[in-house]
């Protein structure tokens, strides 16, 4: 008698443009989060439960939520903290899980992310971000013809 192939699980809801537009809600949340130093917003994007991730630039992993969070604190109360403004997201999403990669523009430099969400019952939550320093690309509005610029060095990162 044939072998059957294995039965998969079957899915427990498609990933679509709603949940797309859901995810991408969360993420903006967070960078409001982090740009209003908003500690009781920031606490409630992360996953309250289960196994999460934090990798700032140059700084080893962090795997504990309260060291998370308590990260984040100290991050956004610092006087030096910059604003930062998120473009160019993109999602890949499954049921469930949801992985958004962005540019964060800073006044000195740029950065690329990848913030990982989870589906929870209340909504999606971040369990994962890693944000870390590439070659900046152009982000400011064209200058009008005739209007003289002096040249800008773009290997600079800070």
């Amino acid at each position: 008698m044939p072998r059957r192939a294995p039965r998969l699980p079957p899915l427990l809801a498609e990933f679509d443009d709603d949940e797309r537009d859901a995810v991408l809600a969360a993420n903006r949340a967070f960078y409001r989060a982090f740009n209003e130093r908003d500690d009781a917003a920031m606490d409630l994007i992360w996953a309250p439960t289960g196994a999460v991730v934090c990798l700032h630039p140059g700084q080893p992993a962090l795997y504990d939520r309260a060291e998370i969070m308590a990260s984040w604190r100290a991050i956004m109360k610092h006087p030096e903290a910059p604003r930062v403004r998120c473009t160019e997201e993109w999602v890949l999403g499954r049921p469930g899980l949801a992985l958004v990669t962005c540019r964060e523009i800073l006044p000195n430099g740029q950065l690329m992310a990848s913030n990982l969400y989870v589906r929870m019952t209340d909504g999606w939550h971040m369990a994962s971000h890693h944000s870390g320093p590439v070659p900046p690309v152009a982000t400011e509005r064209p200058t009008p013809a005739g209007t003289a610029v002096g040249a800008r060095d773009r290997r600079k990162l800070h």
